[in-house]
């Protein structure tokens, strides 16, 4: 039974979502959003992205409010997701390609010795 392409292939599945992990880091786009209620300066909730001077984020876990930030803790926070994603995309690439590139050379067939001697 010839198992070198799915035991190959099964190193490549992590390589999707590395891939994926990267490409939303790498598009994420570069705005302020607040994943809850959103307060302005003028104590208003508005729609949209944040603004510098925004007061209050509400953090929501579901459809729970769980904290609060302001417009620089939130615009860190989107910093470090973007960032892990990046490095998680990363590492899952390198250790699909990896563990693909050592399967693939671990059973490859050996030299045939001659057996009428």
């Amino acid at each position: 039974m010839d198992y070198r392409v799915p035991l190959v292939g099964l190193f490549l599945v992590p390589a999707v979502g590395g891939a994926a992990n990267l490409a939303s880091a790498l598009t994420a786009p570069s705005e302020v959003v607040c994943p809850g209620e959103n307060v302005g300066e003028d104590g208003e909730e508005h729609p949209g992205p944040m603004e510098p001077g925004d007061t209050r984020c509400s953090v929501l876990d579901g459809t729970v409010a769980v904290g609060t930030r302001s417009y620089e803790q939130q615009r860190r926070v989107q910093s470090l997701e973007r960032r892990r994603d990046a490095r998680d995309g990363s590492l899952l690439l390198a250790y699909s390609a990896a563990g693909a590139l050592l399967a693939w050379r671990a059973t490859r067939p050996g030299p045939r010795e001659d057996l009428t001697g």
